[in-house]
């Protein structure tokens, strides 16, 4: 059988030996803050990089059109479920680039349709628990430390000004009301993003009542957020296909689970479940980042290319 090598044509980093496992590790703080590795920064290599999943392409499509007002869903907040390494914080990567308006992105109608892609200016706030810092706070710029979510979301959507409406509530470690969310939102849409909540519950444990109001927080946000038309929150948790956390936080992710549903049922409204990566497509998101063209090769008896035949053949010695 021809090999991948002949039939394919790998990436240069990947024919140079320059690409990392670091390079994999997505960091939504990084890119927001806008020093992650450039294929995660650069928007025109990050959706080359990317295979377009049916699951990343409804997210993208409901989110962007609730943002946009050109949407046919009325959904206002995401949930993200997959296991560790199933794509969620890719997929907020994603949101992010493309509520800043894709630019340069050759291949962007394979993701969405041009009418969805926002041409004025988003407000992108996200959380990050595995960069969080509730003991030291974390720098946010002018002078600013937040210690909590609501601290680091206040100056991520207004500024300064922002985290000052709220600064009481972050040194405090108390969670803010619905209305005064609300307020910083303004009159721009808004797109609110956590990933690792996991990760940040754990670094609290030990802080009196920060597990309540962390619950008190989400039940206030969701509120926020269902209030405004174009606002959308969109959230990661590491929960199996049957309803179980089971990763190294499986406690933490339980909990959360378990307090999101509660603010669910307060709000009287579900959050859209979304899975960004079907295990059919594995295989296809492998291929798209490795090599530049993974289908240039014969096809087989299957009506698979030679590049997806070899990556599903079952190793030797597997079950």
């Amino acid at each position: 059988m021809t090999t991948i090598f002949k039939t394919c044509q790998p990436r240069a980093d990947v024919l140079n030996g320059t690409i990392a496992e670091a390079d994999f590790a997505a960091d939504l703080a990084k890119v927001i803050r806008g020093v992650a590795h450039e294929d995660y920064q650069v928007p025109a290599r990050f959706f080359a990089n990317t295979y377009p999943t049916a699951g990343l392409k409804n997210l993208l499509r409901q989110v962007m059109g609730r943002l946009t007002g050109k949407g046919d869903s009325t959904a206002a907040i995401f949930r993200l479920d997959t296991s560790y390494g199933g794509g969620k914080t890719h997929s907020l990567i994603a949101l992010a680039h493309v509520a800043a308006g894709m630019s340069g992105v050759s291949n962007a109608g394979e993701f969405l349709e041009a009418r969805l892609v926002p041409t004025g200016k988003v407000r992108i706030a996200a959380f990050d628990g595995e960069n969080a810092d509730p003991a030291n706070g974390r720098a946010m710029g002018e002078g600013v430390l937040a210690f909590t979510p609501w601290g680091e979301i206040a100056y991520a959507l207004a500024g300064k000004a922002g985290y000052e409406r709220l600064r009481k509530s972050d040194e405090s470690h108390t969670a803010p009301g619905a209305e005064t969310i609300a307020e910083l939102f303004g009159q721009e849409p808004s797109l609110i993003l956590l990933d690792e909540l996991s990760i940040y519950l754990r670094k609290v444990a030990n802080l009196p009542g920060a597990r309540d109001q962390l619950s008190a927080f989400l039940t206030s946000l969701f509120k926020a957020v269902e209030s405004n038309p174009h606002v959308a929150l969109v959230y990661t948790l590491a929960i199996g296909k049957d309803g179980k956390a089971g990763d190294a936080y499986s406690g933490e992710n339980q909990f959360i689970a378990d307090r999101m549903a509660e603010a669910e049922s307060i709000s009287a409204r579900k959050a859209t479940l979304l899975n960004p990566t079907e295990d059919d497509e594995t295989v296809q998101v492998i291929l798209r980042r490795l090599f530049e063209r993974p289908f240039c090769g014969p096809l087989g008896a299957n009506g698979r290319s030679v590049a997806q035949s070899r990556l599903q053949e079952p190793r030797q010695g597997s079950r």
